[in-house]
């Protein structure tokens, strides 16, 4: 399967949905908002679900509407 980056997909081996941040090769770094990215190999990941990829949508637009402190 071919990724690109700002692709949402689901890491089958973690169960955790996220965005790609940065393709090096066969690996992916992935992150969601508040939390810390994690790299998973492409074999491992697939395309996540419109409702995955909306609920993920959902907490990026609401972290982006948080005022900084």
């Amino acid at each position: 399967m071919r990724f690109v980056e700002q692709q949402v997909v689901l890491d089958t081996t973690r169960g955790r949905v996220g965005r790609i941040i940065k393709i090096n090769g066969a690996c992916l770094v992935i992150g969601r908002p508040s939390q810390e990215p994690w790299d998973a190999l492409t074999s491992w990941c697939t395309n996540a679900t419109l409702a995955e990829r909306q609920q993920l949508e959902c907490e990026e637009h609401q972290e982006q509407e948080v005022p900084a402190a």
